[in-house]
């Protein structure tokens, strides 16, 4: 009798192992947008020669200008005795052509009001015509930074990225536009923002290219030009504790990533990560940032790649455009399949998901520990997603059949 009942629950175990998808919707019918845990047994796919699953990342969209550090603004002494100014100062520059993505992210540490500003320069003989496409902003608490910033993704998810854009301005040569873009940012508020451009020769109609800055003030726009033709921006705090460096440029705004999944009945459940970082994450699924300055806010002779603490290389994680073209071909001798969305593989970090299924309308959820949400019960779909600041990459992305 007790060796009967040993095998019992050594076949329970195996089963719970191998189809993990029971054990997740043992509780009755799911349905689309229900939270259901992570499934942990699920394998992961890999791009590997001659495998039944495909993944392939495929890099396309507009110049990224990423502004993002310093993260988190200081004007003053540290403890460690040291002085830093990065308030009225230029935070990132460089040079833009064409259509391009701007985003900027900050902290407010000092103890006075702060305003973000795009500064605009046209170095060309020939006026030049700005234009936005699409643009998301939002702020709040520093003390919960990702709740407070997930309107900007969703609003930027939610406009067309395929227009011409509206016009905001004709820049003469030498002269330049700005753009008040966040302004009165008070002491432990965190603001962000992101926005595609397009800068357009007048005489030709062709793309041009135009300086931007993206400026921080407690004073005000009065000093503005200063601050941008400053030959010094300012310094990250790099050396001060923390790897906070992250500012430059991206060649490519978005990921078109084609996935093939094959459900069988020894792997009933499968995933991937979503944004993971070098060396994990898939081939082309991530960039290396790119930038003109040194840490100290000097410029570089040439560009050069960013690299943090650890000698670990700044990729692409937030605000990329990520397009899912998933065809799942289920062959576990399970009726149903679901694709859900969340949590990392063995990650404790919550936070939230923000995505579209074909042409549907934008969804965004917080999930908790170990969580994830049902998305889709299609075989073939779209899923376009982006990954918003201040949030612990990877995630997760499931397919279970039950």
């Amino acid at each position: 009798m007790k060796s009967f009942r040993k095998t019992l629950l050594l076949s329970a175990v195996i089963a719970a192992m191998i189809l993990p998808s029971s054990a997740l919707f043992a509780a009755g019918d799911v349905s689309l947008t229900d939270t259901v845990a992570r499934p942990d047994t699920a394998v992961q796919i890999l791009q590997k020669d001659g495998s039944a699953d495909q993944i392939t990342f495929k890099q396309e969209g507009i110049p990224v200008f990423a502004s993002n550090a310093p993260e988190t603004l200081f004007e003053g002494n540290r403890s460690d005795g040291s002085k830093v100014v990065q308030v009225n100062n230029t935070l990132y520059r460089d040079r833009m052509k064409g259509s391009f993505r701007f985003w900027s992210v900050h902290t407010n540490a000092t103890k006075k009001l702060v305003s973000f500003y795009m500064h605009v320069k046209n170095p060309a003989a020939n006026p030049v015509k700005l234009y936005i496409k699409r643009k998301g902003y939002s702020s709040g608490s520093s003390a919960d930074p990702v709740t407070s910033l997930k309107s900007a993704t969703e609003q930027f998810l939610n406009q067309s990225a395929g227009t011409g854009g509206t016009y905001l301005a004709t820049i003469a040569p030498g002269k330049s536009y700005v753009l008040p873009y966040s302004t009165s940012i008070a002491p432990y508020q965190v603001m962000n923002y992101i926005g595609d451009f397009r800068a357009v020769n007048v005489k030709t109609g062709q793309s041009e290219t135009v300086i931007v800055s993206d400026i921080v003030t407690n004073n005000g726009s009065a000093k503005l030009e200063d601050y941008a033709a400053s030959p010094r921006i300012a310094q990250t705090n790099f050396d001060f504790k923390t790897g906070d460096d992250y500012r430059g440029l991206l060649k490519y705004s978005a990921r078109r990533v084609d996935l093939k999944v094959q459900l069988k009945e020894d792997s009933p459940a499968k995933y991937i990560k979503v944004s993971d970082s070098e060396p994990l994450a898939y081939s082309g699924e991530q960039e290396r940032l790119t930038t003109s300055w040194n840490v100290q806010g000097e410029p570089l002779k040439s560009p050069a790649e960013v690299v943090g603490k650890n000698n670990k290389q700044r990729g692409s994680y937030w605000f990329t455009d990520l397009i899912y073209n998933i065809q799942i071909q289920n062959s576990s001798g399970q009726a149903n399949i679901h694709t859900l969305y969340g949590a990392a593989p063995r990650s404790e970090s919550t936070g939230y998901v923000h995505y579209r299924i074909d042409n549907g309308p934008v969804k965004s959820y917080s999930y908790g520990n170990k969580q994830t949400r049902i998305i889709s019960s299609a075989s073939s779909f779209t899923l376009t997603t982006m990954i918003q600041p201040f949030l612990s990459v990877p995630l997760g992305l499931y397919f279970i059949s039950e």
